[in-house]
């Protein structure tokens, strides 16, 4: 063997010799502390507490305080100077916490716990079945506290069944309101990103959108879908639009669309749209995504393909021209036939009275059914004779506007019918136009002719 081995194994061999001195030391130890349990036994700085004579519970938990685990228990529990197992009181728990971790009170609103420097209010100082050594797992240590109630209701937001609070409120301090993670409606755009993107792309925005989410859904739990306040969204949205509630409720016609389970948002979007009044498509898009097909009621009447009706007829009328049903028809529910802004009557024949020209009048002159004669009010005249006068002020039986003209569209000019239901009888009306003038021949009476410029003589 070399004289550099030798070196090696007397050094080795005195090592050895330490390690068993420090091993049969720490035995002796332990030994002692078990024949004096329960007395003033002196610990040494750096020596652990934990065993199965003095405090065998300390440091079992699933997760366990970096020191306990490191069996450094004098970190925390100070010695007084050399009197046998007698600890210095912890009295300011913040500032020993602080010595290893960092200052949570740094946000402009404080947690009250962290306020008041009581870190073990939440914190087990030792051990815990919770991650961050929590006396308590999701959002029951926070109802330790706060109200239990909130997440009581029979739809609870995931992040208080599931994850606990701390996914939207910071548990030590925090820059905004509530102890939020974000300002406002961006505490819910971390989770739900795809209403982040949908609102930013939208023209019209609803106003609690713009004010916050919680207007609409409660933040903890609810009764109803969608953590709604309210059973239905057409409750929820009487809450802002009383105006609307006394009208629909008004309304002896009403409107199928909102009589569905869906309600206001078979045509309104809740949060952003591309369109006023938060329509989910162009007005008369939407009308015509449910006018696509013929409804029938149980008192015999039907409602007519308006979509194929629209389509199959060029002559469309002002209003279907502009793309606003709206501007006949009112979309939350009428006293009138038809969900009408105004009064319309359903028969062929009416004397004349004002009230029965409520709806066209809207637009139209009423002077038109007024004066006999002119020269300017109409084209439709013979001569100056006002033929529009002649056809409503018969009677008993003056024609109302619906014994001529279709509302929606025609193959003719002026909206002029091809036929018109009278009773049974599809009744044929025969009209033809000319140049200055034109004629009918309906299946009630022989052809009559008219023209501007030149009076004709009729039979």
């Amino acid at each position: 063997m070399d004289s550099k081995s030798r070196v090696i194994a007397v050094l080795s061999s005195k090592w050895l010799k330490v390690c068993m001195v420090i091993l049969i030391a720490s035995l002796c130890t332990l030994e002692a502390c078990a024949k004096n349990a329960g007395k003033n036994v002196v610990i040494a700085a750096g020596q652990s507490c934990v065993s199965a004579e003095c405090h065998p519970a300390v440091g079992k938990g699933a997760f366990v305080h970096g020191p306990v685990a490191t069996g450094d228990c004098s970190f925390c529990h100070r010695l007084a100077g050399e009197t046998p197992h007698q600890f210095l009181a912890i009295e300011d728990v913040e500032g020993l916490c602080f010595e290893c971790h960092e200052k949570m009170d740094l946000g402009t609103v404080v947690h009250q716990p962290v306020a008041d420097g009581n870190c073990t209010g939440c914190h087990d100082p030792h051990q815990s079945a919770n991650r961050f050594q929590l006396k308590g797992g999701g959002s029951a240590l926070c109802f330790e506290c706060h109200d239990a109630s909130i997440g009581g209701g029979k739809v609870v937001h995931s992040p208080v069944e599931v994850d606990g609070c701390g996914v939207c409120h910071a548990p030590h301090s925090s820059d905004f309101q509530k102890m939020l993670m974000a300002e406002g409606n961006e505490v819910c755009f971390t989770c739900h990103s795809d209403k982040q993107d949908e609102f930013a792309e939208k023209k019209y925005v609803h106003g609690p959108v713009t004010d916050g989410c919680v207007e609409c859904h409660s933040p903890h739990s609810s009764d109803f879908n969608f953590n709604l306040p309210a059973k239905s969204n057409q409750d929820l949205c009487f809450t802002c639009h009383s105006d609307k509630q006394v009208e629909i409720s008004k309304a002896t016609v009403k409107h199928g669309g909102i009589e569905t389970d869906t309600g206001c948002i078979a045509c309104h979007n809740p949060h952003v749209s591309s369109f006023p009044f938060q329509l989910d498509a162009a007005p008369m898009d939407l009308c015509l995504s449910c006018h696509d097909r013929e409804y029938s009621h149980p008192n015999g009447t039907s409602v007519a393909d308006m979509k194929t009706l629209l389509e199959n007829n060029s002559s469309h009328h002002g209003p279907i021209i502009d793309k606003d049903c709206s501007a006949c028809h009112n979309t939350h529910g009428s006293v009138n036939f038809r969900i009408l802004r105004g009064y319309f009557p359903q028969k062929f024949y009416a004397p004349y009275n004002p009230d029965n020209f409520e709806l066209c009048f809207m637009c139209h002159n009423d002077t038109l059914v007024k004066d006999a004669k002119t020269t300017t009010l109409t084209a439709f005249r013979n001569g100056d004779q006002n033929l529009h006068y002649v056809h409503v002020n018969k009677t008993p039986k003056g024609r109302t506007c619906r014994a001529c003209h279709d509302a929606h569209a025609t193959t003719n000019p002026k909206h002029i019918r091809d036929a018109v239901p009278f009773g049974a009888y599809q009744l044929p009306i025969g009209f033809t136009k000319s140049k200055s003038g034109g004629g009918c021949l309906p299946g009630c009476h022989q052809e009559f002719k008219y023209d501007t410029n030149t009076r004709v003589k009729n039979r």
